[in-house]
């Protein structure tokens, strides 16, 4: 398989806006760039949408991916599209030039890129959807050039009256980043052998056993596994689900650590069955 075109060309743009990059919405967004777009330069990361149902391309796991997790918790946040272009590239070359700076190229080329922010999303507020945009880094990373960038997005945002906003660690919540992820894999049922039907007569008994054990989580779903003469980790999954659909709520902010400790849950009410309705 040939290796994806990486230089910056106004070939390269214009094949990738006839393709539909940064164009759609979930499962028919096409991000402007792909993990197969860019150099590797340490982790990156692909991982299959909640809200979207689709691949989100993430070049940066510690961050970028920590605030996807995130957004995806958040239940104002109804889209998340990622690598979303400041198109046209004109737009953002003016605004450079009218800021007196300069604006990012492809160090080979030395053709202007199209500048990307790292999350475009949708958010509910009451009957309306708005766009927020979210560019994420750590400080340490915020040198003077970086910064300068950031000026030109901020400025691009503001000109189409949609909300910038930088994310550094210090609005990230780890323990709720750490939770989501434990849970992540556990909210859907496709491709998984447990079923809705076993989930629902398994709800009831699973919560009253592990209302009343004081023991570790995983050693409380192990034995009602044993007792029920479900596959080892039967239970555990079911758990995850519960809680990634919000059947069952449990304090996102304090790390789950379910082989050390037991875990508090309650019951949600929710229309529609066991997590698939909306919290009321």
């Amino acid at each position: 398989m040939s290796k994806r075109q990486r230089k910056t060309t106004q070939i390269v743009i214009d094949k990738r806006i006839k393709e539909g990059r940064g164009k759609g919405h979930f499962t028919d967004y096409k991000p402007w760039l792909t993990i197969h777009d860019v150099p590797s330069q340490g982790v990156v990361t692909r991982i299959l949408g909640w809200k979207t149902g689709r691949l989100h391309h993430y070049f940066s796991e510690h961050f970028e991916l920590a605030h996807h997790y995130q957004m995806e918790w958040a239940l104002n946040c109804a889209d998340i599209r990622e690598q979303f272009p400041l198109l046209p590239l004109e737009k953002t070359l003016f605004i450079a030039d009218k800021l007196g700076i300069k604006h990012p190229v492809d160090p080979k080329t030395k053709h202007p890129i199209v500048m990307t922010t790292d999350m475009l999303l949708s958010v509910q507020k009451e009957d309306d959807i708005r766009f927020v945009a979210h560019t994420i880094k750590p400080k340490s990373k915020l040198n003077k050039r970086v910064l300068e960038k950031f000026e030109i997005e901020k400025r691009f945002f503001k000109d189409s009256g949609i909300d910038w906003a930088l994310i550094t660690e210090a609005q990230i919540n780890y323990e709720l980043v750490k939770n989501v992820e434990w849970l992540h894999s556990a909210k859907g049922l496709d491709g998984n052998q447990i079923s809705k039907q076993l989930i629902t007569e398994l709800e009831p008994m699973l919560y009253k056993a592990i209302q009343k054990e004081e023991m570790p989580l995983a050693k409380t779903t192990l034995q009602f596994d044993e007792s029920e003469g479900l596959d080892q980790g039967t239970c555990m999954f079911v758990v995850r689900h519960l809680i990634a659909n919000r059947f069952w709520g449990v304090d996102m902010n304090k790390r789950i650590v379910p082989t050390l400790q037991p875990l508090k849950v309650y019951k949600n009410k929710v229309d529609g069955g066991i997590g698939y309705g909306i919290i009321r």
